[in-house]
């Protein structure tokens, strides 16, 4: 049968099952479903089942969300529970982790596949709800004939997405019924109670792993603020969008502009300090806000952080009635996470999983800080007494990294040691074991490994009995793993025990708070030389902000370790930077002016350094000529004070005293 004669035959079945036009998103399933998957429809056994030992592998990643999203789950079930119908949650490929259901029906579900640990995948069961939720990312109903499979039909099937704070797909919710009228019509308010309650699981998930932060709740309707939230918004005490959640990222920013990384004046035109006196003065109603693009008017109702912050701290009036800005993160990751938006996400994400048994990956260029980065999550978790190990798979040779691993027992091999080695799982036991460059890891051993993952015990070489231990497993690499998977490479069981939890540490290149990780490294420096006192110079400041750092934190560290070295003063001027950071820099361009880094033109960016002559740039009295280029200037960049300053050479600051010195008020702040 050719390409033609399929298409045609899947028209004619779906005109038969009431579906919309070909080219519809069922359409599309059932092509898929065929040509790239290759089912049968007529094949008769139910869903695939995963065993009890099995289906954990797949709910510990989710650990966070199953909590809240049980309560979802309950309340939409004793809705719709008389009329025959169950409620799933899958992962994000189809599996269905929890699942409330009938127990009178259970056999006839059971068998129907609407149970726990059921697959319900596009490339296992075809065109269904669930299968077409995670490809497509929208809400669905696939009713009745318009399933793939034969055994299918019968059901009626509902499912919404639920997105996690970076917008990748987390969970796909589901109500599905064995019986129902023909009517597909008959659905539509089933599947309207199932997209509320997935846009209110995602938005409680969203509130628990940013509840350290200060969370915008937006709405354009304040009477419905507390029950249709149309965005989430979590800022951090400079005012930086830390996450957002789905609704937010397509109301603000679109599929081309990521707000993570963006200030809250870029969005509404209000400073920190701005928001604070807003926040102050609506004592704790909610408040107005317009969009600096469009101008369209929002309400806004902050959730409170776990504790106060700075801001809110020095505000009048602080107290019961004023809600607190944005909180860090506490503990050892605190540091780690600084004022990166990417960064602080990761730190939420890794303290939401400690002692929860879900292993970890982190990736990462090369020197990016992933092992410190791990023993930072060794230290904030219950396990911080018991022992941190590391092993680097790609920096032992091959023959001797099985030995390193698992130990071997006294006479196990020629040249063994009389007592016989621990391996460093062995070494971990209670603690922490982060395995670096698990990329690099020999086939063999990752078999072994993989056993000692799913058993929780190592076998010594030379050694007749195995030895139970407990751990949390961290793992890193810099290599595209899902590649090796694909190449025979890494083990594809391997991979998806290791990889919980996900996680991306940035370039230094990406991360936005590099001035502050600059002194924050200079200081451990100074310390660690036992200096007095510490600074950088404003152009060597410049150079080292400007570089591409291709060595990243590892490279920076050496380079102010070097170049406090070679200062007598403790101050890092340019000649003391390595020529290769040095010449790059400057062959491309002069060193920039402090305005044109962001930085406030009446400071210069040193920290405990000793008296320098500082560079201060005057601020001119603008006539009426200047005030309407600026103003202009506004109008052009659509009062994005940001572009605006990067385009007028000045600081944020110095844009915002010369707008309130001649009277420029944005359109959205205007009476």
């Amino acid at each position: 049968m050719n390409q033609a004669q399929i298409a045609a035959g899947v028209d004619r079945r779906l005109a038969l099952a009431g579906a919309p036009e070909p080219g519809s998103p069922i359409a599309q399933s059932w092509r898929r479903s065929i040509e790239v998957h290759r089912l049968d429809p007529g094949r008769p056994a139910p869903p695939r089942v995963l065993p009890a030992h099995h289906l954990r592998d797949y709910q510990a990643p989710l650990e966070p969300l199953l909590h809240i999203a049980r309560s979802g789950m309950e309340k939409l079930f004793a809705q719709i529970r008389d009329a025959g119908y169950v409620v799933l949650l899958t992962d994000a490929h189809g599996v269905t982790v929890d699942f409330m259901n009938n127990p009178l029906l259970d056999r006839e579900l059971r068998r129907a596949g609407l149970y726990l640990g059921s697959c319900w995948s596009e490339d296992e069961e075809g065109t269904c709800a669930v299968g077409l939720c995670t490809i497509d990312r929208l809400p669905v109903t696939v009713h009745h004939g318009e399933h793939f499979r034969a055994p299918n039909t019968s059901l009626t099937c509902s499912g919404a997405p639920i997105f996690a704070p970076g917008g990748e797909l987390l969970a796909v919710l589901d109500a599905s019924a064995l019986f129902s009228p023909d009517d597909k019509r008959s659905q539509h308010l089933v599947l309207q109670m199932v997209s509320g309650t997935a846009r209110m699981i995602e938005n409680a998930h969203f509130l628990r792993q940013f509840e350290h932060c200060l969370v915008l709740r937006l709405s354009a309707r304040r009477e419905f603020l507390d029950v249709d939230v149309e965005g989430l918004l979590a800022l951090n005490e400079e005012g930086v969008i830390v996450a957002a959640n789905a609704r937010a990222q397509l109301e603000f920013g679109g599929a081309a502009r990521p707000l993570p990384g963006l200030r809250l004046e870029d969005l509404f035109g209000l400073r920190m300090e701005d928001l604070g006196r807003a926040m102050a003065a609506a004592n704790g109603a909610p408040f107005a806000l317009r969009t600096l693009q469009s101008a369209r008017r929002y309400y806004a109702q902050p959730s409170q952080p776990s504790q106060p912050s700075r801001l809110v701290r020095s505000m009048p009036n602080a107290g019961k009635n004023a809600l607190p800005v944005a909180q860090g993160l506490q503990g050892p990751l605190q540091k780690l996470a600084g004022g990166d938006a990417q960064m602080v996400v990761n730190a939420n994400q890794a303290l939401r999983v400690l002692d929860k048994g879900i292993p970890v990956m982190l990736h990462g260029e090369t020197g990016t800080g992933k092992e410190v980065f791990a023993h930072a999550m060794h230290e904030a978790s219950g396990r911080a007494a018991a022992p941190f190990v590391a092993l680097n798979c790609a920096a032992i040779p091959e023959s001797l990294i099985e030995s390193e691993l698992f130990g071997y027992r006294d006479g196990a091999f020629t040249g063994a040691r009389a007592k016989g080695v621990r391996g460093k799982i062995t070494q971990a036991d209670g603690g922490t074991l982060f395995l670096d460059e698990i990329g690099d890891m020999p086939l063999n051993l990752q078999t072994r490994l993989l056993r000692v993952l799913a058993e929780r015990e190592v076998l010594p070489l030379g050694a007749e009995k195995p030895v139970p231990v407990d751990l949390q497993v961290i793992c890193a690499t810099h290599r595209d793993l899902t590649e090796l998977v694909s190449a025979g490479q890494f083990r594809q069981d391997l991979y998806y025990r290791l990889n919980g939890m996900v996680l991306k540490l940035p370039a230094l290149r990406e991360r936005s708070d590099k001035v502050a990780l600059i002194h924050q490294l200079l200081r451990e420096e100074a310390a660690a030389q036992q200096r007095a006192s510490h600074g950088i110079a404003e152009n060597a400041l410049a150079v080292l902000l400007h570089y591409d750092w291709p060595g990243n934190i590892r490279q920076l560290k050496n380079t102010l370790r070097s170049a406090l070295a070679l200062s007598d003063d403790g101050l890092v001027e340019l000649e003391h930077l390595p020529a290769d950071v040095r010449c790059t820099v400057c062959n491309l361009m002069p060193p920039p002016r402090l305005a044109t880094l962001g930085f406030n033109e009446d400071v210069v960016p040193a920290e405990s350094a000793p008296p320098v002559d500082r560079v201060v740039v005057s601020e001119p009295t603008l006539p009426n000529a200047q005030a309407q280029a600026l103003r202009l200037a506004l109008k052009q960049h659509q009062w994005n004070i940001a572009q605006t300053a990067r385009h007028l050479d000045l600081c944020r600051a110095t844009v915002y005293r010369r707008m309130k010195r001649h009277g420029i008020v944005p359109p959205n702040l205007r009476d």
